[in-house]
């Protein structure tokens, strides 16, 4: 009997079949470490676009499909887009708000359905009348597209709800406070990545000596001055919102969410905030600068790359799992992997499969975006 059972849709397309054999029925084609294959081979027919293997599909020894209940993490980011970050940045003179919007879709484009993604932006709204308009999301979080040389509609949406013109202020406190409720809601591991150039502000209710002032750290008010004194243009409103924004992000962590901070050109100045900011969201990296210093934009992608591989678990839950273990073959892609703790997988207990160094390490980094447990020829070791 053929039994079929799907992914839910918000999940991960992990097909898992009966194992690949070449033309002696039962006998697995030839294992190696580690391959990375094209998706369309002679030796397995995937179905990666599709779904499930075809019932006639070259090589299979059977059709009965697993379910791994895996699910990829939310990577929600959450992206300043403030006056500031029009600021070109080398080398290509780029604005560095579309720097990091280029390096969010690169990452979304890689990863493809190992992830899902969401993103909001601050400030949002009629930022004519209020500079400080509190953020909000512009993308829900959805899971990404099936790699392809062309965007897919993940992508596409992405682009296009990120494509705005910097302006206003830096709203942080109030978008993350805006937007907790829904990321609290989401199923699953959720992470955010907040990239800023610069430090909170926007609190009215707050108050500051010259030495808190954006406006005088930027070196935009006169010496001797405190430009957010409540009888200045800047008022009150451009002191750095620290107390609001570290319990924004707090709140948060202590929710179970991880928030990274990464601070891009123009925020240098703002260290010891950024590092509060990085230690409320259980972040902290070790040394005196605790947040994700960026000082190059063309190393922006690792860093998202580094933060996103660390989310993605290697570890797979079977539904149902196979009543002979010893009968059990894995696939990243369409590339055979052997059974072995150090590069390949193991079973962890009767119904977890674990995947090891080089074969997490190719799933982390997006050298492999569906994975295959298949059950029906015997388990392939190292030769």
């Amino acid at each position: 009997m053929v039994k079929w059972l799907w992914l839910p849709a918000t999940a991960i397309a992990v097909p898992l079949a009966f194992a690949c054999c070449n033309g002696d029925r039962g006998v697995p084609t030839s294992p190696s470490r580690i391959t990375t294959s094209t998706i369309n081979t002679d030796d397995f027919d995937a179905g990666v676009s599709d779904g499930p293997p075809a019932l006639d599909a070259a090589g299979l020894c059977g059709n009965e499909l697993h379910n791994t209940g895996y699910r990829g993490p939310n990577l929600y980011f959450v992206l300043d887009r403030s006056g500031s970050m029009a600021t070109a940045e080398p080398p290509n003179d780029k604005s560095r708000y579309d720097i990091v919007r280029s390096a969010l879709l690169d990452l979304t484009r890689k990863l493809g359905p190992l992830i899902n993604v969401g993103a909001a932006l601050f400030p949002t709204g009629d930022l004519e009348t209020n500079s400080c308009h509190a953020g909000s999301e512009v993308f829900p979080v959805t899971q990404g597209d099936p790699v392809s040389a062309v965007d897919g509609p993940t992508v596409s949406a992405l682009a296009y709800s990120t494509w705005v013109t910097p302006k206003g202020g830096t709203p942080t406190a109030a978008t993350l406070q805006k937007i907790t409720p829904g990321l609290l809601a989401l199923t699953g591991r959720t992470v955010v990545l907040l990239a800023t150039d610069g430090a909170p502000n926007c609190n009215a209710n707050a108050s500051c000596s010259a030495a808190d002032c954006t406006t005088n750290i930027d070196g935009q008010c006169q010496a001797g001055v405190n430009c957010c004194a409540p009888d200045q243009p800047s008022g009150p409103e451009m002191c750095i919102d620290r107390l609001a924004t570290v319990a924004a992000i707090g709140a948060l962590h202590d929710a179970g969410v991880d928030v990274y901070i990464i601070g891009i050109p123009g925020s240098a100045v703002y260290e010891n905030v950024l590092n509060d900011m990085a230690v409320a969201g259980g972040t902290a990296q070790a040394g005196s600068t605790q947040y994700y210093r960026v000082d190059d934009l063309t190393q922006l992608g690792e860093v998202f790359a580094a933060i996103a591989a660390n989310a993605i678990v290697c570890e797979f839950t079977l539904s149902e799992p196979p009543t002979d273990p010893t009968m059990t073959n894995v696939y990243l892609d369409q590339g055979l992997i052997a059974y072995d703790p150090v590069n390949g997988w193991t079973w962890e207990g009767t119904d977890k499969i674990v995947l090891h160094g080089d074969a997490c390490q190719q799933l982390k980094t997006g050298g492999a975006t569906t994975v295959q447990v298949v059950t029906g020829c015997p388990t392939q070791y190292p030769p």
